[in-house]
């Protein structure tokens, strides 16, 4: 309207989409409660160098990379799952993080042991604060699931609420596996729950392994339609030249195309041969009587 605009063009760029159906997403700024996982950015690096990484190349590739750009971790999630965001305020500015059940208990003076601490539930414990006097309620956001995942070394033993002895003698883990998506999911979020919590690797060994795809490199998806199903697999070759493919053929880190006629190719040149080598050798084996 004013004739300032110097230039106007459509152009195309890059932009996010919902993985499930397809949509078009938009970014929204919104307060969130997160981790200042920054402040040890530098030892999670350090400690990344003491872990043994197959292949290594991850340890200073794409998990390192990860750790020296690592950003802090946004912790809440507005949803109704989840782990609930231990977190009361009294809506004035105040909040208290809660550290157990038994702190609660005290707080709101009467026992929970009985109670589901999820929701609804947990957002129906209110408590007025016996030093204070200041009324407070939960915050409602939940946990992110990937704080579970990483937790999972300590809770899996309660602790440090018990069983320390048994803690101390299985963690760091000798050694996890898991594809190589997970270097900014579980390889991280047990890094980094480790290292705030113990100053200490979660895992002392990992094996990180690359992705099954379609014949053509791409990611197997529903919607796309290219999943191969492995029952087609054994019922048209057999299970055995499929376990051969991943077994021998291929090492970990190496991306893995499926198919069924990938895998009779691996039948043709290896596991029919070795069969018809067998049925040679028993057939005349035999005839000499040779005891088997």
């Amino acid at each position: 309207e004013r004739g300032i605009l110097f230039k106007a063009e459509e152009y195309t760029h890059n932009y996010p989409f919902g993985w499930r159906t397809g949509d078009p997403l938009i970014y929204y700024a919104k307060n969130a409660w997160y981790i200042k996982t920054t402040a040890i950015r530098e030892r999670m690096v350090e400690l990344n160098q003491t872990i043994n990484w197959v292949p290594q190349s991850i340890r200073d590739g794409r998990f390192g990379n990860w750790l020296e750009n690592n950003i802090d971790w946004a912790l809440s999630r507005e949803r109704f799952w989840g782990t609930p965001l231990p977190l009361w305020t009294d809506g004035d500015g105040d909040y208290l993080c809660i550290g157990s059940l038994e702190e609660l208990e005290s707080l709101c003076g009467t026992s929970l042991s009985e109670t589901d601490l999820h929701r609804p539930a947990i957002d129906e414990i209110e408590f007025t604060h016996p030093e204070n006097g200041r009324h407070y309620r939960r915050v409602p956001e939940v946990i992110d699931c990937w704080f579970d995942s990483g937790a999972m070394s300590y809770a899996q033993w309660h602790y440090p609420f018990e069983n320390q002895e048994t803690f101390g003698q299985h963690f760091p883990a000798d050694y996890i596996c898991e594809a190589i998506d997970q270097t900014r999911g579980w390889f991280y979020s047990l890094h980094a729950i480790a290292a705030l919590v113990s100053d200490s690797v979660a895992y002392r060994n990992c094996v990180c392994l690359s992705h099954i795809v379609d014949k053509d490199g791409k990611k197997m998806s529903k919607s796309i339609g290219n999943i191969v199903n492995p029952y087609d697999v054994f019922d048209h070759i057999g299970a055995d030249p499929l376990r051969w493919y991943f077994l021998a053929r291929l090492a970990p880190e190496s991306q893995k195309r499926i198919s069924v006629d990938i895998v009779r190719e691996v039948a043709s040149s290896f596991v029919n041969t070795l069969w018809n080598t067998y049925g040679f050798f028993t057939l005349y084996a035999s005839l000499d009587e040779i005891d088997l």
